[in-house]
């Protein structure tokens, strides 16, 4: 039986923790996202370059690859005896395909929505789309609960789901923009060998150095404490059922 849940849920404590988590266990991290990473980049390219004409490919090989190392970093956030099997490590199975259809399905509403938004008389104009993103962030926010669900073969209480979320909606506002403005600083931070690097005219190494460290450190990193932040916020919000081991 999942645990009830009667304390309140402070979403930047879970933030925190989840940061904690992350540079705790940060050689995990790595080790099993750069190879996604990797993989993202390759597929970028094949797409450019050989597969032009394959219409979204590559959306639906990056789903299943971000899938792969998500549900992995799920379990690992939460699930103490994965953290301790040495043999756990990245997987595809049924819980990926899962996880990835869900992410299409909202990459698809999403898209059906943009349709609908322009055909009503929507316009590119910079308030037009932060109108329209901010109503898929409330149409998207309550159901996100999804995803830790099927990684941690949680049961599908989507109803439940989306009045936790409802519940906190406001400080969960805020702390996704306190980690928006914690994202841009290390951005900032990454500019500062690229710009010394540019003053010493060296803009190519610079343009690698740059690459290197966002898509293989400063990504990682990102993709591994919002992971974390939702399944801890799913741990204090919903509870966890009791999983087995093995399973």
């Amino acid at each position: 039986m999942v645990m009830e849940i009667s304390q309140t849920v402070k979403p930047t404590a879970c933030l925190l923790e989840a940061f904690r988590f992350v540079i705790r266990h940060r050689w995990p991290c790595l080790i099993r996202a750069v190879p996604v990473v990797a993989m993202t980049a390759l597929i970028a390219w094949l797409e450019t370059n050989i597969l032009a004409a394959a219409d979204y490919f590559r959306l639906v090989v990056n789903e299943l690859l971000y899938a792969i190392f998500a549900v992995y970093w799920h379990r690992y956030t939460l699930l103490g005896f994965e953290r301790e099997n040495s043999d756990f490590g990245l997987q595809f199975g049924l819980r990926e395909i899962k996880f990835a259809g869900a992410m299409i399905g909202y990459v698809i509403i999403t898209y059906l929505l943009a349709r609908v938004y322009v055909a009503s008389g929507g316009d590119a104009s910079s308030a037009s789309i932060v109108l329209f993103m901010g109503l898929l962030l409330l149409c998207f926010m309550p159901l996100m609960f999804i995803f830790p669900a099927i990684a941690l073969d949680q049961p599908m209480r989507i109803g439940h789901f989306a009045r936790s979320i409802i519940d906190m909606f406001l400080p969960l506002i805020g702390t996704l923009m306190l980690s928006l403005i914690a994202v841009i600083g290390l951005y900032i931070l990454i500019y500062m060998p690229m710009l010394l690097l540019i003053l010493m005219n060296r803009p190519d190494m610079a343009g690698i150095v740059f690459y290197a460290l966002s898509s293989f450190l400063i990504m990682p990193f990102i993709m591994a404490v919002f992971i974390s932040f939702l399944s801890i916020l799913y741990r204090e919000s919903i509870g966890i059922a009791p999983v087995k081991a093995g399973s």
